[in-house]
């Protein structure tokens, strides 16, 4: 029961959330670089073959984006992360028997497949229900533990030494089962559902909100499925991202191997792996208050700028000065740029469809995540430590591509069925015209 005279439980859902990617995140998307080495030098498989299933996470995750959304949307997030944490933790206990390359691509898959439910697009799409004014300060709350995340990486390269690498998978399987449980149970639906509004507004300050034109109007506008993916502004925001998350997609599997290859120590590339999302630590609350002030595509636009210049400094990583410079304009600008760019999504298109329109776009992000790792994989393995540094550098400058569509990303209008509803009202509905900027 939601007691609704107390701390708006929206706020709450967020911490959850934050929950949910710190841990997520730490063990998987920045914690298995680590195993992945292990796997790699015990088995002797080449770097772009077992990349492959890297790839193959990426289009299962890009496949069941839309399921995914339109699952959470329809029946609410707590099963979602519930059966999703679930799976994630057999996937792990799975993958600490591989004894044969197809083990590890199906364990994988069935990690993709928790992942896919578990994690992002599904607490995401939580938090945006529950906030309008407030969406970019609780989605930094949601994308803070992705950046923390990285105090997970000792530990796990500390489980390995201490254990080996198939022991440490194991009580990560265990973990994640104890860990996964009460943040599932955590989760909620609509604020609606429970007798509450969005920001934890009163009913009367509901009521006035209900009646306002301009951006906070706008702001909570829903917009239908269909209606939202016949404008340019939905388009721009998927082949942003598509081309934007490239670089760090793929290099946070291969990272490890990179920093080894690149000539530095255990410790130093253990160091630089923590320090890439730590940098982003403050830039993603930053990123959070900033996009419930200021338009958001142009916060995003400054995050993109800084991560092209990280690449930048990637290239000429051949000491621990540029490399932790790298890492720190990377990763202050890829935290940047992540509660604004989830929030945005919300802004433009609603709260209602969320899930189904960030599930659709994973589908297209996917494509990037299939071929970017195996690329670099491909890169390595022809041309040793140079391909590795040539096939980052021409990833992270995709990013030009992220930056123009951002800087160029106009508000839709209105649907002819919302204006007709404006006009009825008597309401303007000039804050719909593709013209005015946020």
């Amino acid at each position: 029961m939601i007691h609704p005279n107390r701390i708006f439980y929206g706020w709450w859902l967020a911490i959850a959330s934050f929950g949910v990617l710190f841990y997520t995140a730490g063990v998987f998307f920045y914690g298995f670089a680590p195993f992945f080495a292990e796997i790699i030098d015990e088995f002797g498989w080449p770097t772009a073959v077992a990349s492959i299933a890297f790839a193959f996470q990426r289009t299962e995750q890009g496949i069941f984006g839309p399921i995914v959304g339109y699952v959470v949307d329809r029946f609410g997030p707590r099963k979602s992360v519930l059966g999703g944490m679930f799976i994630l933790g057999c996937g792990f206990i799975g993958l600490s028997y591989v004894q044969e390359l197809w083990h590890f691509f199906a364990a994988f898959a069935v990690m993709a497949f928790g992942l896919a439910f578990g994690s992002f697009l599904t607490v995401n799409t939580a938090v945006n229900a529950w906030f309008i004014r407030r969406r970019g300060t609780a989605m930094a709350i949601v994308s803070y533990g992705a950046g923390v995340s990285a105090l997970l990486v000792p530990l796990v390269v500390g489980l390995i030494a201490l254990f080996a690498w198939r022991d440490a998978l194991f009580y990560l399987g265990i973990t994640t089962f104890v860990v996964g449980l009460p943040l599932g149970l955590m989760m909620r639906d609509a604020p609606e559902k429970y007798g509450l509004h969005p920001d934890g507004m009163s009913e009367a300050e509901a009521a006035r909100y209900a009646e306002m034109d301009g951006d906070d109007r706008y702001a909570d506008t829903t917009f239908t499925v269909k209606e939202a993916i016949r404008t340019a502004a939905y388009w721009k925001y998927v082949v942003a991202n598509i081309f934007g998350f490239i670089f760090f997609g793929s290099f946070i599997i291969h990272q490890f191997k990179v920093w080894d290859e690149f000539g530095f120590s255990d410790e130093w590339a253990t160091a630089l792996i923590t320090l890439l999302p730590l940098a982003s630590f403050p830039a993603r609350i930053l990123g959070g208050i900033l996009a419930d002030m200021y338009d958001k595509r142009k916060i995003v636009s400054i995050s993109f700028t800084m991560q092209i210049i990280g690449a930048v400094f990637f290239f000429f990583a051949r000491d621990p000065i540029t490399a932790v410079i790298f890492a720190v304009f990377f990763g202050f600008g890829f935290g940047l740029g992540n509660p604004p760019r989830s929030a945005l999504l919300g802004e433009l298109f609603g709260r209602q469809i969320y899930g189904r329109l960030l599930g659709l776009q994973f589908t297209f992000t996917a494509i990037g995540g299939v071929f970017a790792p195996i690329f670099a994989g491909f890169m390595f393995d022809q041309y040793g430590a140079e391909g590795y540094r040539w096939a980052f550098f021409s990833l992270g400058l995709m990013a030009i591509i992220s930056l123009y569509m951002y800087m160029t990303m106009k508000r839709p209008e209105l649907p002819a069925r919302l204006r007709r509803t404006y006009v009825e009202s008597g309401t303007s509905a000039e804050t719909g015209t593709g013209e005015r900027a946020s």
